[in-house]
């Protein structure tokens, strides 16, 4: 069988003579109509003949294919393998296949995660448990983070159905748990029922790390009561208005932008004047969020409150 290059060589003859062949009609032909006519055709020529030589081009290259294929042969005119870009798929193989296996088990999660929360808030004649053993001895197998955003979850769920979650079931479930979110949560929504006891104490716990001589504690503390969204915290946070710390500082101005009321903005607006350029900005902004709030506000939560800082479960 002969090369490509033959058959291109045998195939472009015709064309060259088919386009001199244009050329001398052109300088023979004076009538228009008929020049053109002659044209016309020697195109159609031209055209002709290169399609046949693109025809010819993928019937050798349909052959080589095959020819390769029935005797593993590597055709003399492909370039050898590259043994490099070789080894590199060979390392991304298996990257593709964990991450694969990763995004696979995330998926799981979030199926998973979904029917805990479903099972947790179904009362079944095949479950007797009530809705606190079923959380306990969720968390008791596995506290993960997961774990703990289902269960806050569907706390929050069944806070306005007392039925299924009464009070004394979600006091058992604070005493059970130490984990300062799900405890969170739970006290937020003995809140939303009209009792702040919970809260208070939640609040107590967290102000004693206020006192630390780390200011990284000092400052994880008042995030912590920040996310509460209760104005009894703000009252914990306001000295910290005065730390030595300028982080500390801003983190107290945070804090009590999310827990304050109207009757704290005038302990902010010492600082509107203070002059760490960070610390004044903020601080004006806190004054403009806190004075169109009642004096009355956060004093009782509202489900809006809790879902501000719900843990985040998963995204199915």
């Amino acid at each position: 069988m002969g090369t490509p290059a033959n058959f291109k060589k045998h195939l472009l003859i015709p064309a060259i003579m088919g386009a001199a062949l244009t050329y001398g009609a052109l300088s023979l032909i004076d009538d228009d109509s008929l020049q053109r006519e002659q044209i016309t055709s020697l195109e159609n020529r031209i055209l002709d003949l290169e399609l046949s030589l693109a025809q010819k081009e993928e019937e050798l290259a349909d052959a080589r294919f095959f020819s390769a294929g029935a005797f593993g042969l590597a055709s003399t005119s492909e370039p050898a393998p590259n043994l490099a870009t070789n080894q590199q798929a060979a390392v991304a193989a298996p990257n593709t296949q964990s991450e694969h296996s990763a995004n696979e088990q995330g998926s799981n999660v979030a199926v998973d995660s979904q029917q805990l929360l479903k099972d947790l808030v179904t009362l079944s004649d095949r479950d007797p448990r009530s809705f606190s053993e079923k959380a306990n001895d969720l968390l008791a197998r596995n506290a993960s983070k997961e774990n703990i955003a289902v269960v806050s979850k569907s706390v929050f769920d069944l806070a306005e159905n007392p039925d299924v979650l009464p009070d004394y079931e979600l006091q058992s479930l604070y005493q059970n748990q130490s984990n300062p979110d799900l405890q969170r949560v739970i006290a937020q929504v003995m809140s939303t029922r009209g009792d702040n006891g919970l809260l208070e104490k939640q609040i107590a716990k967290t102000q004693t790390s206020l006192s630390s001589e780390n200011p990284a504690i000092r400052q994880q503390a008042l995030v912590e009561l920040g996310k509460t969204r209760y104005a009894s915290a703000a009252n914990a946070i306001v000295p910290l208005l005065q730390d030595s710390d300028t982080n500390v500082k801003l983190d107290a101005l945070l804090a009590l932008r999310a827990t304050g009321n109207q009757s704290h903005v005038r302990l902010v607006e010492t600082l509107v004047s203070h002059p760490d350029p960070a610390v004044s900005w903020l601080a004006k902004d806190v004054v403009n969020s806190l004075q169109n709030l009642s004096e009355r506000a956060r004093t009782q939560l509202a489900s809006t409150d809790i879902v501000a800082e719900l843990p985040v479960i998963a995204a199915p």
